[in-house]
């Protein structure tokens, strides 16, 4: 066999492999013989059938399979042996080609082939970027708080109904009857009922109650389809019965049963889970548009040169439902797509990021204790959990996906050590601000440490002044809180 690298410059190389019979002869003769065993060919016992039959049956695809091996190894030898990054498969060039299985005996494949450019990552030499970290507001942490103290509240049936939280059942005509939350209504709603007891008896226009159809129709009952709001109107109701939930007292017996594992066992503890718990429901947002940015950004600022011709090629060979017409209108996402693989790879040789069946397996774990056994200390639960997770991974389908995933955790996580940001934070209605590219999108660290010393100031001038008067003009500074997904190429 002979290997000749005949174009050995720039991105579009080829290789030429020679394979003559002498390399794939002693193979196929051994595979003929050992068809010849175990063939069953009418006629002839099985073991005997003649030599010269078996060659005319086999002997010409297990050629084309013998000498298909050869050429495949030995083309990836060769870039493994020379140290050359390709991009995409090799591609055969036929005309300049010999594989003719029915009629040669010696074959001749030339290849061709594009390497990876040369670049480099330097992320120190990449502009700034702004990144948003969202922060829970004391609005949503003490809703947050609440939901929890309800959970574990007491169920009460109070006389009048009063709270925004209040719910109630109602009946109406022959054999109607539902329930309402007060908070689902409108505020002509919650006059018509706010006031009244039980076996009160209220009229009311179903189309007036409720803040949204989408409430209206859970209170009726209906679904899309047998749901008409012309047959929706006026009608009287009266009153079945009142509900109350008063939330749990924030004492030791509260944060024992809601919290077990003893995580919490103070206000200011359960105040910092909630604002944990409501962060991390948005982080998934701030990390997409996170990596949104940083691929755009080092796609734009690191410069390489793509065998466009090449690809366009490989792109149209491989691919028979893209036309040449598709493909030059979505090119510019091809060419981000390939440099976005090209650089990731890059980052995840340099950096060894490996996903492990170990970590997998801890992924799987950690998902089943926190959504369904937070309530039970992880001890108790743990060889529940363990038998759980090797019960995940025979999902060959589900391991990959989980690989994929946290692959790019991880790429995410280097990417947030290396790359020049500056932090941004404030609540959710600030980081649509952000996403929208609206001023007002949240503040940077410098940005808040001038506020703290303008109101440290402010405070020294308010003690200066007699009897407390205000500074004039004082404006109290805003609390502030904290995907191209990516095209993969076939």
């Amino acid at each position: 066999m002979n290997v000749t690298h005949e174009k050995a410059d720039g991105n579009v190389q080829q290789l030429c492999i020679e394979v003559p019979k002498a390399d794939y002869e002693g193979n196929v003769e051994a595979a003929l013989k050992k068809y010849r065993r175990t063939a069953q060919i009418p006629g002839f016992r099985v073991g005997n059938a003649p030599m010269g039959l078996i060659k005319r049956n086999y002997e010409k695809p297990l050629i084309a399979e013998e000498v298909n091996k050869i050429a495949s190894e030995s083309l990836y030898d060769y870039f493994q042996k020379n140290n050359i990054n390709i991009m995409f498969e090799p591609m055969l060039i036929e005309e300049l080609s010999s594989v003719d299985f029915e009629n040669k005996e010696d074959f001749i494949f030339t290849f061709e082939f594009a390497v990876q450019p040369e670049y480099e990552l330097d992320f120190a030499a990449l502009p700034l970027m702004k990144a948003f970290r969202i922060e829970a507001n004391k609005e949503e942490i003490e809703d947050y708080m609440n939901q929890i103290r309800k959970r574990h509240g007491d169920y009460i049936h109070p006389e009048i109904i009063e709270k925004e939280d209040d719910y109630a059942s109602v009946k109406w005509g022959e054999n109607e009857n539902s329930f309402f939350f007060v908070k689902d209504l409108t505020e002509k709603g919650k006059k018509w009922f706010i006031g009244k007891k039980v076996d009160d008896v209220v009229s009311v226009d179903f189309k007036e109650m409720f803040t949204s159809v989408e409430n209206l129709k859970k209170f009726l009952k209906k679904s899309d389809e047998n749901f008409d709001e012309n047959n929706v109107g006026n009608v009287e109701v009266t009153i079945t019965s009142i509900g109350r939930v008063n939330p749990a007292e924030m004492n030791a017996e509260f944060f024992k049963k809601a919290f077990p594992d003893g995580a919490v066992a103070s206000v200011k503890e359960f105040e910092n889970i909630a604002a944990q718990q409501i962060e991390a429901q948005w982080k998934q947002e701030t990390d997409r548009k996170f990596m949104n940015d940083a691929i755009t950004l080092l796609i734009q600022n690191i410069p390489m040169e793509l065998p466009e011709d090449f690809i366009k090629r490989y792109i149209l060979r491989n691919n028979a439902e893209i036309t040449e017409e598709q493909l030059t209108h979505e090119w510019e996402k091809y060419v981000d797509s390939f440099k976005w693989q090209l650089i990731e790879s890059k980052l995840a040789k340099a950096e060894n990021v490996e996903v492990t069946l170990d970590e997998i397996k801890n992924h799987i774990r950690n998902f089943y204790y926190q959504n369904y056994f937070m309530q039970f200390n992880l001890a108790d639960v743990e060889e529940r959990l363990n038998q759980m997770a090797e019960e995940a991974v025979k999902d060959k389908k589900q391991v990959k996906q989980l690989y994929d995933q946290l692959f790019d955790f991880k790429i995410m996580a280097l990417l947030q050590s290396k790359m020049n940001t500056e932090e941004l934070t404030g609540d959710f209605n600030q980081f649509v601000a952000f996403l929208a590219g609206k001023g007002d999108g949240g503040t940077t660290a410098a940005e808040r440490g001038e506020i703290e010393v303008k109101k440290e100031k402010r405070k020294k001038e308010k003690g200066e002044k007699e009897k407390g008067e205000s500074v004039e003009g004082e404006e109290k500074p805003k609390k502030t809180r904290r995907s191209p997904a990516k095209k993969k190429t076939e």
